[in-house]
């Protein structure tokens, strides 16, 4: 029971001191009185600024756990599209291979997301969007492809002022004999120049290596009838399919993974990423960097390559390790005429060979797409990731008895060692003013469709037709692509690149 007269006694104890001290704050109180409340407030102050700590702690430890919760659950929707797109056995072995090639994924997954530059962020980020895009339908990521590389060129379109400013820096560099360093490679070429010249050299080593391909194997007798010469022994086949068969792992199988992440297009999609839009839009590291300086190098890497693989193939013949290739490749008997033989060398070679082992064509192309892709992105982390996955794809290649282990080490090794002796061929870009566009909304519906007819005939391409014009169509657009540039369009001969 408690006694309501004490209550009332010690509320009316309290109020004259509460009145008291409202007096002297609206008085402006004394020195001990003044400093009262400043004690409270930093008794206060401590106890509320390890809060704000703990706080801000939470705060951050929230912000920097966003990318990592991004990052795992990105890495979980690309291990359930690749396990549901490969649709296998769930043997023990397959799921430990399937674990490892994600690794490499995660890790350009991590470079994309928390990458401190925006030219990792984009060459990673393309890279591996296009292996989450492979579990797709094949046209729905081709369509999807054509219409990102018809509205990036649209978007990219250059303003009309920014040409007259380029033909006015132009006539005022050659009348004081100086050229601008983003312009040219310093000794008087323009770089578009020697891009476009770059791209022809290429096209002439393809159709010289084309032909000698059909030469090598018809001059090899040996290998046109039976009993046909035996393969060399491979130690890297024997080590591949030791493994295979240690993971219970069949010939589908190791097929049926390397499409999943099918490797090479996400080698394209990451070069196109890194070495046109980023280049072009002068992103992160790679502001300094022009985009046909970059594919310059690239073509000029590409082209020593194959011709380094002609010679190499004509030198010293290997027989092939599949006993009947040439029957299944090529005429039999081989032709008398010389028409017939040079009929023969122009067909496009588009399934390859029969003794054109040393070096591997692949390789070639695969490591230049590699190399632009890491030389663009500058991120050791991401290097590590596609190498990885690129070696996967090398292993199955041998695996499968297309080439020999040496051909695809000697392939990856040559062509690395090109493009970056080439390094000196690609300067420094100091650039001036930023970039500018002309807004999407300027362009008319004939700027659509002629943007749109090159992206679109490029998805019917892929789409439909066989593989065997796949080369004819590539030429095509090269030789268009170089006509444009010639008449004056650099940013349409830049888009049929693309396409």
């Amino acid at each position: 029971m408690v006694d309501s007269s004490s209550t009332d006694t010690q509320t009316d104890h309290l109020l004259p001191l509460h009145r008291s001290r409202g007096a002297m704050h609206r008085r402006g109180g004394n020195r001990d009185d003044e400093s009262a409340p400043h004690r409270a407030h930093d008794e206060h102050g401590v106890r509320g600024g390890s809060t704000t700590r703990i706080r801000r702690r939470t705060l951050d430890g929230e912000r920097q756990s966003i990318p990592l919760r991004i990052i795992y659950g990105a890495a979980t929707v690309i291990l359930l599209l690749v396990a549901f797109g490969i649709r296998q056995s769930r043997r023990p072995g397959w799921w430990t291979t399937l674990a490892l090639l994600v690794i490499p994924v995660l890790m350009a997954l991590y470079v994309a997301v928390r990458g401190k530059h925006a030219n990792e962020n984009l060459v990673a980020g393309a890279f591996v969007v296009s292996i989450a895009s492979n579990q797709l339908p094949r046209w729905i990521t081709a369509l999807v492809a054509a219409l990102a590389a018809a509205a990036f060129s649209l978007a990219t379109r250059p303003a009309p002022d920014t040409a007259t400013k380029s033909a006015i820096k132009k006539d005022a560099s050659s009348s004081s004999s100086s050229s601008s360093p983003a312009d040219s490679d310093g000794r008087g070429m323009q770089l578009k120049t020697k891009a476009v010249l770059s791209c022809l050299f290429m096209i002439g080593v393809l159709l010289h290596e084309n032909f000698q391909v059909w030469v090598v194997s018809a001059t090899y007798p040996a290998s046109h009838e039976p009993p046909y010469p035996e393969a060399l022994q491979d130690n890297g086949r024997i080590v591949m399919r030791k493994l295979a068969e240690m993971a219970s792992l069949q010939r589908r199988d190791v097929q049926a993974l390397r499409d999943a992440f099918n490797v090479q297009w996400a080698l394209v999609s990451a070069a196109i990423a890194g070495g046109l839009v980023g280049c072009e839009l002068k992103l992160g590291r790679a502001s300094h960097r022009s985009m046909w300086a970059v594919g310059m190098r690239a073509l000029l890497t590409l082209g020593i390559a194959r011709f380094v693989r002609t010679v190499s193939f004509l030198l010293t013949v290997l027989p092939s390790q599949m006993p009947s290739c040439y029957r299944s490749h090529y005429p039999y008997p081989v032709p008398d005429t010389w028409s017939e033989w040079i009929m023969v060398g122009l067909k496009p070679a588009s399934r390859g060979g029969c003794n054109d082992l040393i070096i591997s064509g692949h390789a070639t192309v695969t490591s230049v797409l590699a190399c632009v892709c890491v030389s663009v992105a500058d991120n050791a982390l991401f290097s590590v990731a596609v190498w990885s996955l690129l070696a996967f794809d090398y292993l199955v290649e041998v695996y499968q008895g297309y080439h020999y282990s040496v051909d695809m080490w000697m392939g990856a090794v040559i062509t690395s060692l090109i493009f970056r002796s080439l390094a000196s061929v690609e300067p420094r870009v100091v650039h001036g003013e930023e970039n500018s566009y002309q807004p999407m909304s300027s362009n008319s519906m004939r700027d659509v469709i002629l943007y749109a007819a090159p992206a679109l005939l490029a998805f019917v391409i892929i789409t439909v037709s066989r593989e065997a014009i796949a080369n004819l169509w590539i030429v095509i657009y090269v030789l268009t692509a170089a006509v444009a540039q010639i008449k004056g369009d650099a940013h349409f001969s830049r888009h049929i690149f693309v396409c």
